[in-house]
């Protein structure tokens, strides 16, 4: 008798325990897809940092071509699995939702990200553009997915905000880039701004429909069906809303001609560009499955660390103590973020 109780009482142990399990199983998962989607979100960025050498390209044109490498690999693959009948179309609620998602990336997020490089500068932008966006990521994952920001995130952030303004150079980027240009600098700062809160409204978005449960009584068949949907639809609907925007303002502006005038390079830089961001667009779309946005966010600022290392290999900058302090500081951030538990949601 006492043994059929401490037999029943282990297994209810162990079921108790297994949610736990697995919550921690997912955001190791989560972490490890948020690393992989920033190493090949820092190869597109590096690679469209080639077509800067190239004013004639339209930033129209490298937007619509990047987005359509998505559009035209992915767009298949959902063809293929509604004609077997294993996909579970969304809401419609859903689908206005990853439309809405696609706006805010694309007219705010992509268009003034490239308008903040022109103005600024990439040394100066890039710290701006991350800084601004850890810092609103916070401010809508407080007030519109009823997110805690403990004091271990919030210790994280700060950390963050410094780090990247030390990897950038601080001071010295500001007076090189735009030194006595008042008006170019406020543009500047507005275009950080736009981009910060298109990108943050953007995994807000997604984060909030990501998150639901799956319907009750569904299989594991549908659940699989229901993520392949959720996943390619939100890739094909956001980089398709950037095809159509951008694609559309091209062809107004400079003719169809402009779709194959730009030089071979480019083409090379655009679909390199392209392929890597939409292997970590995928990965980014898992990870925000398995962690809050802010969490999120702060361990995606592993590539401020990677584009700084870039610059000192690749580009032969100078590796100061400033910006030594500045990797320690993102490491730190970084695992501070990542060892918190996601108990606060």
């Amino acid at each position: 008798m006492n043994n059929s109780m401490d037999v029943k009482t282990l297994e209810a142990a162990k079921t108790a325990n297994a949610p736990g399990k697995k919550r921690m199983s997912e955001e190791t998962r989560g972490l490890i897809y948020t690393i992989v989607s920033t190493v090949c979100y820092t190869i597109s960025l590096s690679s469209l940092r080639g077509i800067t050498n190239y004013p004639e390209v339209s930033s129209d044109w490298s937007i619509a071509v990047k987005e359509l490498t998505t559009v035209a690999c992915v767009t298949p693959l959902i063809v293929v699995q509604w004609l077997r009948g294993k996909f579970r179309f969304p809401t419609w609620r859903i689908v206005g939702l990853i439309i809405l998602a696609g706006v805010t990336c694309q007219v705010l997020g992509a268009r003034y990200h490239l308008a903040s490089y022109a103005a600024l500068g990439l040394a100066l932008a890039t710290p701006l553009i991350q800084a601004a966006q850890l810092l609103m990521a916070s401010v809508l994952g407080v007030v519109f997915l009823k997110e805690r920001v403990t004091k271990t995130r919030a210790l994280a952030l700060g950390l963050l905000v410094v780090a990247v303004w030390l990897l950038s150079g601080g001071a010295s980027s500001l007076e090189s880039e735009i030194a006595g240009k008042p008006i170019r600098l406020g543009a500047g700062l507005v275009f950080v701004i736009l981009t910060a809160f298109g990108y943050s409204s953007e995994l807000s978005i997604m984060r909030g429909y990501l998150r639901g449960g799956d319907a009750p009584g569904s299989t594991p068949d549908d659940e699989k069906a229901s993520q392949f949907a959720l996943t390619s639809l939100t890739m094909v609907g956001i980089t398709g809303v950037g095809l159509l925007i951008c694609g559309s303002i091209l062809t107004f502006e400079r003719g169809l001609d402009a779709w194959l005038s730009p030089p071979p390079i480019c083409w090379a830089f655009v679909l390199t560009a392209g392929v890597c961001n939409m292997i970590g667009f995928y990965f980014q779309i898992e990870s925000l499955r398995r962690l809050f946005v802010l969490k999120q966010t702060i361990v995606a600022n592993v590539q401020t660390l990677l584009l700084a290392l870039l610059g000192i290999f690749v580009y032969h900058e100078a590796f100061t103590w400033v910006v030594a302090l500045g990797f320690v500081l993102v490491l730190v951030a970084v695992w501070l973020a990542g060892s918190e538990k996601q108990n606060a949601e």
